[in-house]
């Protein structure tokens, strides 16, 4: 499962703020690449690529006898010679993704050719506050990726979030999003297909749902315990803490969305309805390689507080088990019935009307 930056200043400042539970987000390269399958690659050029990812793994890979042992075998075989063969950048990749990717083992391990010119800008500094602003605008025109808020019959609340990221923009919707939910009896958030986020940004969403300071994950960097630290979600308002919860996941759901939906489910904060998601665990972000070549290197082991353990490559497996594209009429009846159990009133004779729609014959 990978999530490609949706521009420079997106992916650069998204990478740079904190590690990510989603590859993609960890150079400012343009949007348009250059098409690997026209790249021209030699053999000398070839083994610069296998021999720096090599090293890149050896000095950054999450878990260091891992990878290590990952940088031994792949200088193994460029020995070999099984890469000189390539002669496009597309067709180096295509090595890379059969003989390294098992090697490496870790669902959010790619190899990815972005050009000489975006790696060239490759910095481990931390944004300037003219990029930070602009990152911040293009999230904030983005929706700050919550493209879905709406009621459903019978006063069930529904929030789509297509990212997880921790920005003044994305915490300023978000309320503004919850407020909107502020009345309903239930909440469904749906996280189909959500390829990650950043574990402060599945803090901020936790937080609207809890009562009070609550650990959710706990973060490891082996090449730099500088950044190693454990995540809170603080109470936020407006607050769904008494309500009933659902989270619709599925295979497409990866990282920092399988992270909340692992973290709630830990919790017993939520009910997860669909299928199990994709197992990506371990955050990272891109680093250069040689020639325009970067690599998805996780760097960071990242572990729920709770169970002390997380998700990588089992995923996380729902409560309720449906097809991903029944998941939301599913937790919707769910989701009355539980408003059901002590509603009275109006309130009582709203959800009854909402479990009747949902038995009426479809076109």
């Amino acid at each position: 499962m990978t999530h490609e930056p949706k521009s420079s200043i997106f992916a650069a400042c998204a990478a740079a703020l904190a590690l990510t539970l989603m590859p993609g987000v960890a150079l400012g390269q343009p949007q348009q690449r250059p098409d690997p399958a026209a790249v021209t690659v030699s053999a000398d050029e070839n083994q610069a690529v296998i021999l720096a990812l090599a090293q890149t793994l050896r000095e950054r890979f999450a878990f260091r006898e891992r990878g290590i042992a990952a940088a031994n075998e792949i200088e193994a075989m460029e020995r070999r010679g099984e890469f000189r063969s390539a002669r496009t950048a597309a067709e180096l990749m295509a090595l890379i993704e059969g003989k390294i990717t098992p090697v490496v083992n870790d669902q959010h391990f790619p190899v990815r050719y972005f050009g000489p010119e975006a790696v060239a800008g490759f910095t481990d500094a931390p944004p300037t506050a003219e990029e930070l602003a602009e990152f911040h605008e293009e999230v904030r025109l983005r929706g700050s990726e919550i493209p879905e808020v709406r009621w459903l019959a019978g006063n069930v609340g529904y929030l789509r979030l297509t990212l997880l990221l921790d920005t003044p923009p994305g915490v300023e919707k978000l309320a503004a999003a919850m407020g909107l939910l502020a009345d309903t009896g239930a909440l469904i958030i749906d996280v189909r297909g959500t390829p990650g986020g950043e574990p402060a940004g599945v803090a901020n969403v936790i937080g609207h749902l809890v009562s009070e300071r609550t650990a959710t994950v706990r973060l490891e960097v082996v090449s730099d315990p500088s950044q190693n630290r454990t995540f809170h979600a603080e109470p936020r308002t407006p607050g769904f803490a008494g309500k009933p919860v659902y989270v619709l996941i599925d295979e497409g759901t990866g990282s920092g969305a399988e992270e909340f939906a692992y973290d709630l489910q830990a919790m017993g904060r939520a009910t997860l309805v669909g299928q199990t998601t994709s197992g990506a665990a371990t955050p990272g972000g891109y680093r250069p390689l040689s020639g325009g070549f970067v690599a998805f290197i996780p760097m960071g082991i990242v572990s729920n507080v709770m169970t002390g353990t997380n998700w990588e490559g089992v995923g996380v497996p729902p409560d309720v088990e449906v097809p991903a594209d029944e998941a939301l009429t599913h937790a919707h009846r769910l989701a009355l019935e539980a408003i059901l159990k002590d509603a009275t009133g109006v309130r009582r004779v709203i959800a009854e009307e909402g479990l009747a729609s949902l038995d009426q014959p479809r076109d």
